[in-house]
């Protein structure tokens, strides 16, 4: 591949948060009222705002639940006290905070850094503490999984990092950074991979993808595209210039490539009455629709729909796909899974196995991009 590659060392007018920690709110959209925290690998220590400290010996564990308005702390034996805020760290830096939530219950994680549990009013609220390479590498892998190129982590790292720093101040007012779910970035805790994944983090250090007015792009992502990505303007009306489609042959042999999906004509027939569709009894209507190239609507009679409109009514998996009617049953055949929007994860592995370098992959998918160093970022970090 020999498209031209713009790698500079920028000094951005938004100041570093290398060396520094972000705030990740964890279990973000549950209601956590009771947890269990184990030591790993290590023992605990447990203070609150006055200092307090209690000690969690390597493989023990703690329970905490909320009541009346306060974190009531106890272990095997005994009640330890009640706290409006308690922090969680390890007593060397081998330790992990393992955290298990119980009510409700969730598989438990090991986390890196410093948990913090805060009393709110109908939940406790967790957060990591965690340094930002540490953060990116448990994304990487919560994202994409384990046993892909180093080249493609890379790429993935670069991402990764780009979104927090496009994003570092998105929950401010809530106490945190970003959330650990889709609405920000998947976050499930310590990288398992540290030998790839964290290598790869640490190759790409402090890099970020810009645009030409040295601004974090906005580095969206999804699982395959099906052979074509799509356009920003297609999926949230805000035409990004490095956001455009392009054809991509890397990802036609991988496992989200191809879909379908029957359901009853009558269904069909009955949403597009409810969408304004003017039936007449006495013409046979063609349902049929070949989308070769993503389009932006389907369109029959008097009305027109918006394919990623289709997608969210039927949970489809993309919003590329065809319809034909066969045997009383409407079939969607569709490509890809996702909004399609950005880098295609399956073809960028692909891209990696094939040998293509990081700063091709990114150049692939995002366009008219710059690699930039980031050495100064503003952040308003909350104090314990």
């Amino acid at each position: 591949m020999n498209r031209f590659f713009i790698f500079i060392l920028l000094m951005l007018p938004i100041g570093s948060i290398h060396g520094m920690s972000v705030w990740i709110s964890l279990f973000n959209s549950h209601q956590v009222r009771s947890v269990v925290i184990t030591a790993w690998n290590g023992p605990l220590t447990i203070s609150d705002a006055d200092g307090i400290h209690y000690q969690i010996s390597d493989g023990r564990a703690v329970y905490a639940n909320l009541r009346d308005g306060k974190i009531w702390l106890t272990d095997e034996f005994k009640e330890i006290g009640s706290f409006a805020r308690i922090i969680i760290k390890g007593a060397d830096s081998t330790a992990v905070v393992r955290v298990r939530p119980v009510s409700p219950q969730i598989e438990a994680r090991n986390y890196e850094d410093v948990v913090m549990l805060t009393a709110e009013i109908d939940r406790i609220q967790i957060i990591n503490k965690i340094d930002e390479d540490r953060y990116i590498a448990g994304v990487v892998e919560a994202e994409t999984g384990q046993g892909h190129t180093e080249e493609f982590y890379k790429a993935k790292s670069i991402i990764c990092r780009t979104y927090l720093y496009g994003n570092i101040n998105r929950h401010e007012g809530e106490g945190f950074h970003l959330c650990d779910e889709v609405h920000c970035q998947v976050y499930k805790g310590q990288c398992k991979n540290r030998n790839t994944i964290l290598t790869a983090v640490w190759a790409t250090k402090n890099i970020i993808i810009t645009d030409h007015a040295s601004n974090p792009i906005l580095a969206t992502y999804h699982s395959n595209c099906g052979g074509e990505t799509e356009s920003a303007q297609n999926v949230w009306q805000s035409s990004l210039p490095y956001l455009v489609p392009i054809i991509d042959p890397y990802c036609s042999a991988s496992p989200g490539a191809r879909w379908q999906r029957a359901i009853p004509l009558n269904d069909w027939i009955v949403y597009l009455v409810n969408k304004g569709y003017e039936l007449n009894p006495n013409v046979v209507a063609n349902f049929n629709f070949q989308q070769e190239r993503r389009t932006p609507n389907y369109r029959i009679g008097n009305i027109t729909i918006p394919m990623r409109q289709i997608r969210t009514d039927w949970q489809l998996r993309s919003a590329f796909f065809s319809i034909s009617v066969e045997e009383g049953n409407l079939i969607f055949r569709g490509r890809g899974y996702g909004h399609g929007v950005g880098l295609c994860q399956e073809g960028a592995m692909e891209m990696g196995r094939r040998g293509f370098k990081y700063v091709e992959i990114i150049n692939y998918y995002y366009r008219d991009v710059k690699l930039s160093y980031v050495n100064t970022l503003e952040l308003h970090v909350p104090e314990f």
